[in-house]
């Protein structure tokens, strides 16, 4: 993607709503303030910005919405810092500072025709939501598409709105590491869930989650005789600085920030640091 303007100068975004998501996280749909600014700004589903609140710092985070939502961008936000915090405080009105898009991103060419398996592991499903929702724009773009969700309580699943809607194009998945009286789904792991679907021998399968999910997930479609080259893990969680200069989110000789965030099974498969 060509950019037209100096990366390094932020957009100004205004706040048009917030909502709570879970206990821990809020997503905040942002408008650009200089409406040419909106024209100039590009990005494809899987790529990060950095999002600032003057006087407190900023944070690396996926972006949440589609192209087709632009010029709205969305965010999904979880209170663990300085920054994070600053965010979960704002409302309807406020503004903040976003970057240019970064990172590289899902090429859905690849995935013209293939059945397409989303596994996501609680706030996983952010940074997954992007390319969901270019799919459910046009179903067709891919073949059959499945999403697997897991969380820890009922209450900790996000966009459970989009949950209910992509039953409309996918199948989906529901499962919670522990049930409550009005929780009648599947309660286990998001990867004994595999044992409830089928998948295709060629599907594309894209993880994003904590990283104890990511082995025992991978194992079970290498008996799906998925290649190495389609199994894709989003190592969004590990970044931190976001232009790799904090070492945080160093794998082997890759950087998170600079190389992904999101990687082949293939590409990352030899590196233990994958899963600490």
């Amino acid at each position: 993607m060509i950019q037209n303007r100096n990366s390094y100068i932020p957009y100004k975004m205004i706040v048009k709503k917030t909502a709570g998501l879970s206990p821990m996280v809020k997503s905040l749909v942002l408008e650009f303030d200089n409406q040419k600014d909106a024209k100039g700004f590009l990005f494809e589903p899987g790529q990060f910005i950095f999002v600032s609140v003057l006087g407190f710092g900023e944070s690396v985070l996926t972006i949440t919405s589609a192209k087709h939502d632009l010029p709205r961008i969305e965010i999904a936000v979880r209170s663990v810092g300085n920054n994070t915090r600053a965010l979960h405080r704002l409302h309807a009105g406020d503004c903040v500072w976003i970057s240019d898009a970064h990172g590289n991103f899902f090429d859905l060419q690849k995935m013209a025709g293939k059945e397409v398996l989303v596994v996501a592991g609680g706030i996983g499903l952010a940074p997954l939501r992007s390319l969901i929702r270019t799919i459910g724009k046009d179903p067709l773009i891919v073949g059959k598409t499945k999403i697997l969700v897991g969380a820890k309580t009922p209450q900790d699943f996000i966009f459970k709105a989009d949950l209910k809607k992509w039953q409309e194009f996918a199948e989906v998945v529901l499962t919670v590491d522990k049930g409550d009286d009005d929780w009648s789904g599947h309660v286990g792991k998001v990867t004994d869930c595999l044992k409830k679907i089928q998948i295709e021998k060629g599907a594309v399968a894209i993880l994003c989650g904590p990283p104890t999910m990511f082995e025992p997930t991978i194992r079970k479609l290498e008996k799906f005789e998925l290649e190495d080259k389609n199994i894709y893990l989003m190592l969004e969680r590990r970044m931190k600085c976001g232009m790799g200069k904090c070492q945080h989110c160093t794998c082997g000789d890759q950087y998170v920030c600079l190389d992904g965030p999101t990687f082949t099974w293939k590409e990352i498969k030899d590196n233990w640091e994958v899963f600490a």
